[in-house]
């Protein structure tokens, strides 16, 4: 109870400027910003403050990597140049070969970087070469589409959708 007393008695002290000390009958020192008949002043003395130095301001330093974020990603062209649109392929395997002609090259500094979808459904991981070779397709009529996406993953620019056809020797001939 005396602590917390004494806590309020800092905090009023630092509100207001006089503070008076007085006993009751009791014995109990209290202290207060009103003057009693047998109170006495107290001189508060003045608290140590600290002021820092001000911090200078110096320009943020930036980064090789935040300056390429800023360049605006090129004006891809991009063509799926293999297989071509509504081709037939023969194999049993169901492997297909897709090659991409893109102008201008891929700005790797930009993390940019190829993603092929088949059927709308993405194939593997975005990368920088220019052919992907897919395995196992089945057989049926396909649409390949793909596109530069920079290293968050947006799409910068899409190719046209190519439908291709994979036939597949059946196990029942």
């Amino acid at each position: 109870m005396k602590f917390a007393l004494v806590l309020l008695m800092f905090i009023v002290m630092t509100a207001h400027a006089v503070v008076y000390r007085s006993t009751d009958r009791h014995g109990n020192v209290i202290f207060s910003d009103q003057p009693d008949d047998n109170a006495e002043q107290i001189e508060l003395k003045k608290l140590p403050t600290y002021t820092p130095a001000p911090i200078p301001v110096t320009p943020d330093i930036i980064e090789p990597e935040q300056l390429l974020e800023n360049v605006l990603p090129p004006k891809y062209q991009i063509k799926i140049v293999s297989p071509k649109q509504n081709e037939s392929i023969w194999e049993n395997a169901g492997n297909v070969g897709v090659n991409v002609e893109l102008t201008p090259e891929l700005n790797t500094e930009r993390g940019d970087q190829l993603m092929l979808k088949l059927d709308g459904v993405q194939i593997g991981e975005p990368q920088v070469a220019s052919s992907f070779t897919l395995t196992n397709i089945d057989r049926g009529s396909h649409v390949l589409v793909v596109s530069v996406v920079d290293k968050m993953g947006k799409v910068l620019r899409r190719s046209v959708s190519v439908l291709f056809h994979l036939h597949r020797r059946s196990v029942a001939q």
